[in-house]
């Protein structure tokens, strides 16, 4: 197994859909991490016009992941226990194997960002673990409640069926990052001080920052614009509006890791008991999600531009 210097490292960019991924994906991409050539990466569109940065091809493969298993990406119910390791996740894990090797080999620093890998991450693991690339974790948190306003506008979802995915998708990438390096990064204080923000995530990573940071400084004054954001909420709003208690608490908990206030590094039971309470309930609503509404949602998805994610 190699090490130090001459290891290749992964960076991950986990995040609910709607909590800035993209722009903090972009301020990564600008310090140096490779996330692809340029025809392997989204176009920008309309509701997202600075680009999503996420390669097509890396989208394709988690969507597929997901019809599979019965979730679509809207899904409020994680994927079977060891569903990496099945029979089944095999093609997926040998397309994803070569995918990292015709995409990233000789890379020593490269990326990759979709806001899915929340919930394929394991599969991810493994293939890197085989590769011995070294992977570090750069896990954006936005409000639930922000969240949930942008999915209402686009996507005309309920309230209750954003919280529901928000929680899915930031608890499975709690889980499946538990014991990896891992940065926690706030949507809004990125917004308000990008440079202090990203610095501080560059030295979490181990991601040099460049000697000469004026070019870096000159494309973020174009990228970082006020209007990226649409709502900003604390706590106090999101239980002002009648938030599910397990919400909150999982929004706290993870405003504590953004505070430094959790070890990082260590498993959390919290997490774990926030996880099998959430499953136990949503399991009563897994035939209502089931095959033919996931197949149709996975076509729509590959069709339909407003269904890509900022």
């Amino acid at each position: 197994m190699s090490q130090g210097k001459d290891r290749a490292k992964a960076v991950c960019i986990l995040g609910m859909h709607r909590s800035g991924t993209s722009a903090i994906t972009r301020a990564v991409n600008l310090l140096g991490v490779f996330l692809g050539e340029e025809k392997d990466i989204m176009s920008p569109l309309e509701d997202n016009p600075l680009g999503f940065w996420e390669r097509d091809d890396v989208v394709d493969l988690h969507e597929r992941i997901l019809s599979h298993f019965k979730r679509p990406w809207d899904t409020p119910l994680s994927l079977p226990d060891g569903w990496h390791l099945s029979e089944e996740a095999g093609p997926f894990r040998n397309e994803l194997l070569t995918l990292v090797k015709n995409n990233f080999s000789g890379k020593k620093l490269w990326g990759w960002k979709d806001p899915r890998t929340c919930l394929t991450l394991e599969l991810w693991k493994d293939v890197l673990r085989e590769l011995d690339i070294e992977l570090a974790c750069l896990f954006a948190v936005r409000n639930p409640l922000d969240v949930a306003r942008s999915l209402e506008k686009r996507d005309g979802f309920s309230r209750d069926k954003a919280f529901g995915i928000w929680f899915n998708y930031n608890v499975a990438a709690l889980k499946a990052t538990s014991g990896l390096p891992r940065v926690f990064i706030s949507y809004d204080r990125f917004l308000e001080d990008w440079e202090t923000e990203l610095k501080r995530c560059a030295a979490g990573l181990g991601v040099p920052w460049p000697g000469d940071d004026t070019p870096l400084k000159e494309e973020m004054k174009t990228f970082i614009r006020p209007g990226l954001r649409h709502s900003k909420s604390g706590v106090r709003e999101l239980e002002e509006a009648n938030s599910p208690e397990p919400v909150i608490e999982l929004y706290e908990l993870l405003t504590d890791f953004l505070n430094g206030s959790v070890k990082t590094e260590m498993p959390d039971e919290k997490v774990d008991g926030l996880a099998e309470e959430f499953s136990s309930y949503a399991r009563f609503f897994r035939e209502d999600m089931g095959g033919g509404r996931c197949k149709k949602t996975a076509n729509w998805t590959r069709k339909t531009a407003e269904l890509r994610h900022f």
